[in-house]
């Protein structure tokens, strides 16, 4: 209350919800978790951020070049309402720091929540300045319906319910890999959008 008494409501920072990930290549699994991301959460916006380095993984294989990941998730991504793809840790470049995405997010007004499986949330611990980061954000973990909530000490955590999504980037980049064939393209039908698989095709990607 205003000293003319007139009753004033603090502005809410926007809420933004962040599915980050390598998506090297994006699957249906990734298109089903952001939907229900999108239904599930009461934030503002979401948006799906591409990793630039995923310095974890690019240690111990091979990473497809970020400008084709960002293509192929703008290709999975983008017929979806409401999901946005955001290229904002290629623009920044180097190794990608979730933390440093927060910290970006945060300077413009934004709180933050992160959206990810539960295997990647066991790991958070192992993150680039995981006690930051954990003050700082939201976790939604995906996990199946009917399954214990996740609990990750020191870290505020909420959950996303879905059914599971037999789908994995393992997966598809090891039958892209391997041999081919009818039953090959008969499952990768199942798992990738098509037109990521069609992207795939066109730049020759995962080629074995």
């Amino acid at each position: 209350m205003c000293c003319d008494g007139r009753l004033y409501t603090a502005a809410v920072p926007p809420q933004l919800g962040i599915f980050g990930g390598t998506f090297d290549p994006p699957h249906l699994g990734h298109v089903a978790a952001a939907i229900e991301a999108r239904d599930q959460l009461a934030t503002d916006s979401l948006h799906v951020v591409v990793a630039n380095d995923p310095w974890q993984k690019s240690r111990r294989r091979s990473v497809t070049p970020s400008h084709h990941r960002l293509a192929m998730a703008r290709l999975a991504f983008d017929p979806i309402e409401g999901v946005e793809v955001s290229d904002i840790e290629l623009a920044r470049g180097g190794s990608t720091y979730t933390i440093d995405t927060v910290a970006e997010l945060k300077r413009e007004g934004n709180e933050v929540v992160l959206i990810m499986g539960r295997a990647t949330a066991s790991g958070l611990s192992t993150w680039h300045r995981a006690h930051e980061l954990a003050q700082r954000v939201t976790i939604a973990v995906i996990q199946p319906t009917g399954v214990s909530p996740a609990q990750l000490d020191g870290w505020r955590t909420i959950s996303i319910l879905m059914d599971p999504v037999e789908a994995s980037a393992t997966r598809v980049r090891e039958l892209l890999q391997g041999p081919g064939g009818p039953e090959a393209e008969a499952i990768l039908a199942r798992l990738v959008p098509p037109a990521v698989m069609g992207y795939i095709a066109d730049h020759k990607l995962y080629s074995a």
